[in-house]
């Protein structure tokens, strides 16, 4: 039931933004079918590497130690959302906490940049408008949602041990923030690329 419910996360919050990013855009079909079937392959392996190395990064200058560090699940195995850093030696509850919440932080931030490059047209490229559109926008937004969710079904993930250092109301109000952030984000990224590339420009962007 678990990796049905990844398996939805993954269809509402990056294949279907991709879908109609590209049925709103003016790229052949052939880069439209392309693109949609590698990006949403290329961000099965870029999300849970960054997520655990961000916590890796700030355990590291925090001077913890690390035990272990799984970057990619095993879905060979049938896993789909499996991976994780141990480590221990934190000097405070606060160096620990942030730790835990760096990949949120990150988040925000690569939502942001998403905002800011991606408003500005920088290519007609179809792959590389969909892949920074996955990695900036889509991975983050898949990263609150899929959070969100496990955190409200009882899971003691990151959010759960945010929670017990600044308190569940205070982790719900962060989370739904996130949340309106980054569907915020996808929208306006949606609207930027309607109609595009433009009918004077090739319409054979690839």
């Amino acid at each position: 039931m678990n990796h049905l419910l990844t398996i939805g996360e993954i269809l509402v919050t990056v294949v279907a933004p991709l879908l109609v990013l590209y049925l709103r855009g003016r790229w052949k079909q052939r880069t439209m079918l392309a693109c949609v079937s590698t990006i949403p392959v290329l961000w099965y392996f870029v999300y849970a590497p960054i997520h655990e190395l961000s916590h890796l990064l700030v355990a590291y200058l925090d001077g913890a130690r690390i035990l272990d560090v799984k970057l990619i699940p095993s879905f060979w195995l049938g896993e789909t959302a499996v991976a994780w850093i141990r480590a221990e030696g934190f000097s405070s509850e606060w160096t620990l906490l942030s730790m835990t919440a760096s990949p949120y932080v990150l988040d925000l931030v690569s939502i942001a940049a998403g905002i800011f490059v991606l408003q500005r047209k920088l290519s007609r490229n179809g792959f590389l408008v969909g892949f920074l559109f996955m990695v900036l926008c889509l991975r983050p937004a898949f990263d609150f949602v899929c959070e969100s969710i496990s955190y409200g079904s009882g899971f003691r993930g990151d959010l759960y041990h945010i929670a017990l250092t600044i308190g569940g109301p205070a982790t719900w109000t962060l989370l739904a923030l996130s949340l309106v952030f980054s569907a915020y984000a996808v929208f306006i990224v949606l609207e930027r690329f309607k109609g595009f590339p433009p009918d004077d420009s090739p319409a054979t962007a690839t």
